[in-house]
């Protein structure tokens, strides 16, 4: 009886695709709880079932996703933008995700500066129409073709594989690159989300420095540097300055 509940339970867990290691008979109870408390529209409930297991390490797009559902029907926007967010590292394709997000989004106050250029999403259409993961696989995936091109142009002389090959090498090359800067972009932009309704910016880090301006809950924000107890934030070219950590959730 006991090994039929286990693998009833490690099916629901790769039904809403936990990983092995993230797997524990207490942590897919919590799960199931918050789920229950969800459809009965008690959402402070799931809200702590998910965030106890958040809270245990448990990294996985699929609980991110639903504490963000949670914490959107608690009227909590920051937060629910912040867990929408965090799951889209791991769910970059998924169109509810998206969806909600969107949705989420709608519901901000304060307007994000455009910080690219018409001409550049133009010109550079595939960096920001594709996911980091699809141009990720498709950096490696069109490596790969590249080489088998070339290695059977090696092996046999064939001029029509030494073209096939030079036609991959193309975007292979454009994919490549795009996907290390990328990386590099992620890796220097340490973005967060504005968690309460209402904060004031400050000049400095006591609460009597100057309020430069004021953001509100759901505001995505890059953290520029942090001291002590404190993070310097940049919502645009002429908004920057300082906010409590316990004022935004980094993504």
């Amino acid at each position: 009886m006991i090994r039929k509940m286990r693998t009833a339970l490690v099916l629901i867990l790769l039904l809403f695709g936990w990983t092995a290691p993230s797997y524990s008979s207490g942590q897919a109870r919590q799960f199931l709880s918050g789920l229950e408390a969800y459809k009965k529209g008690d959402y402070s409930a799931a809200i702590a079932q998910f965030n106890a297991i958040a809270q245990k390490g448990v990294v996985n797009g699929k609980l991110y996703y639903n504490l963000g559902n949670a914490y959107l029907k608690d009227n909590d926007l920051g937060s629910a933008i912040l867990w929408y967010e965090r799951a889209l590292k791991f769910m970059p394709d998924d169109p509810d995700l998206h969806f909600n997000l969107d949705y989420a989004r709608s519901l901000t106050k304060d307007v994000p500066e455009e910080t690219v250029s018409p001409l550049v999403r133009i010109f550079f259409f595939w960096k920001y129409q594709l996911s980091d993961r699809t141009i990720k696989i498709a950096a490696i995936a069109i490596n790969f073709l590249f080489w088998m091109l070339l290695c059977a142009w090696r092996l046999t002389r064939r001029r029509g594989l030494a073209r096939a090959a030079m036609t991959a090498a193309i975007p292979a090359l454009i994919f490549v690159l795009t996907a290390g800067y990328t990386y590099y972009e992620t890796a220097r932009r340490q973005q967060a989300i504005v968690l309460p309704k209402q904060t004031a910016v400050r000049s400095g880090l006591e609460n009597t420095s100057t309020q430069l301006f004021i953001l509100h809950a759901g505001a995505k924000v890059r953290v520029v540097k942090q001291l002590k107890g404190h993070y310097q934030i940049r919502f645009s070219a002429d908004k920057i300055g300082w906010v409590g950590h316990d004022v935004v959730g980094l993504i």
